[in-house]
């Protein structure tokens, strides 16, 4: 395989990063437009904004983690890196969210939705830090595979 074919395909690193970008674009949508986020009657209209402004924020991120990682044009090294930091932007941010005044991961008003394995919940803590885990998998698995 010549040089050219190997970095315009991608290997399993890109791959995953593409299905991670994909991920942070529907993910909102599947998981807050519902009773337990925003049709939720007990919150706010304030609070319904916010949460409609998180959904569209993680669109764009998961969006211009796509941009780059397909992007054909420019350094590919710089591509790969904005587009693992686009969406990583996201999912830090939800691991820095639970350290706000009152906020809690959505077992703290749906325990019987969020599955728990062992002693572990699979709440929005551990989904960040399973993608943020995966995204570095995925970037340093791929800028590898970039270097001549």
């Amino acid at each position: 395989m010549n040089t050219i074919n190997k970095q315009s395909k991608g290997g399993w690193g890109k791959k995953l990063l593409l299905g991670i970008s994909v991920a942070t674009i529907v993910g909102g949508y599947l998981a807050d437009l519902n009773r337990t986020h925003i049709l939720n009657p007990r919150w706010t209209p304030h609070s319904k904004f916010h949460n409609a402004l998180s959904v569209i924020t993680e669109t764009f991120l998961g969006s211009a983690g796509l941009y780059f990682l397909l992007r054909k044009r420019g350094n590919k090294k710089d591509n790969l890196k904005f587009g693992t930091l686009a969406p990583g932007f996201f999912w830090a941010s939800m691991l820095g969210a639970i350290a706000f005044p009152g906020a809690k991961p959505l077992e703290a008003e749906f325990p019987e939705k969020v599955p728990e394995v062992g002693k572990v919940r699979l709440n929005e803590t551990f989904a960040s830090i399973v993608m943020l885990s995966l995204l570095g998998l995925g970037y340093f698995k791929e800028r590898k595979r970039l270097q001549p």
